[in-house]
């Protein structure tokens, strides 16, 4: 019994490594085949399923790597191979939070600058007014609103949910 679990010890730490890896590749060809055969650029809910994608895999990834270290630490073996895997898991969890918050802070503030209509100027006789018309502000259509301001909140969701879950699975303890 003691063999079997130091083998699917090692298989979590081979998980641990590549499972991240593997949901960056996934998430990067989806987006490069979605925008090939789209002949667009990529659409904000694309960039949310690419970010799901993404912290999937690191949330994954953190679990293994996670379970590996336990086996580890509980068992009396060396530590270095699974603490590497569980420290991978770690930066590339802080870079994708990081990367997703900044992302729907862009998207929600880009999202509130489509609203502000900028008025032309206007020439009276060959001559610019000398007193500037102020903006306008469009109102929020539902559309519009699903289109800009919904993705930006599943966003900042995301970021939020992968956080708790990627601190969730490190300090999970040994079973």
């Amino acid at each position: 019994m003691a063999k079997s679990a130091a083998v699917l010890a090692q298989r979590h730490l081979g998980l641990g490594y590549s499972v991240p890896i593997i949901g960056g590749v996934t998430a990067l060809l989806l987006g490069l085949i979605i925008s090939d055969v789209t002949h667009t650029r990529l659409d904000i809910w694309i960039w949310v399923l690419i970010h799901t994608i993404l912290g999937s895999g690191m949330v994954m990834g953190t679990r293994y790597s996670t379970a590996a270290y336990n086996y580890s630490v509980g068992h009396g073996k060396r530590v270095g191979a699974t603490k590497g895997a569980r420290n991978l898991n770690l930066v590339l969890g802080i870079i994708w939070s990081a990367a997703v918050i900044i992302v729907s802070f862009s998207k929600a503030s880009e999202a509130v600058q489509k609203l502000v209509v900028w008025p032309k100027e206007i020439v009276s006789k060959n001559q610019v007014l000398k007193t500037p018309l102020p903006p306008t502000i469009e109102p929020i259509t539902s559309l519009r609103f699903l289109q800009d301001f919904v993705p930006a909140f599943v966003l900042i969701v995301l970021a939020g949910v992968g956080i708790y879950l990627l601190l969730l699975e490190r300090t999970r303890n040994v079973k």
